[in-house]
């Protein structure tokens, strides 16, 4: 009886995943379009925002060996896998200086896009003070 419950979850989960996420994304882009028509580009830019730190937080929780592995230098204290954004941790690191070639570079294409992004998130989360 416990397996049956359980495929009956898991099968309900496989299904309403996708739904939600279809669903989510029909009305943030109806909420842009009002925001668009009513010239509020401010709210847009927030709310993509968001949804990127929303994605690193995901990413971070999910690939975080992976990303240890290949984003800081190896003996450091220092992991991802926390509830933080992967930035915040990059911003850390680099704080550090326990990033790797690798971690250097993504840190650089992220602060090519929005200039002290890492350090920001890092004092934003409490992971650096100055």
């Amino acid at each position: 009886m416990k397996a049956l419950k359980f495929t009956t979850l898991l099968l309900l989960a496989l299904v309403s995943y996708p739904i939600g996420i279809v669903y989510g994304a029909v009305v943030t882009c109806f909420r842009w379009a009002t925001w668009l028509l009513m010239f509020d580009t401010e709210r847009i830019r927030t709310s993509i925002y968001l949804i990127g730190v929303r994605m690193s937080t995901l990413l971070n929780a999910t690939a975080a060996t992976w990303l240890t592995a290949w984003l800081i230098v190896p003996g450091s204290d220092l992991k991802f896998g926390e509830y933080f954004p992967a930035s915040a941790i990059i911003g850390k690191a680099h704080q550090l200086r326990h990033l790797s070639k690798t971690g250097r570079w993504v840190r650089e294409q992220l602060e090519y896009l929005d200039p002290g992004h890492c350090e920001r998130a890092a004092k934003r989360h409490g992971l650096i003070w100055k």
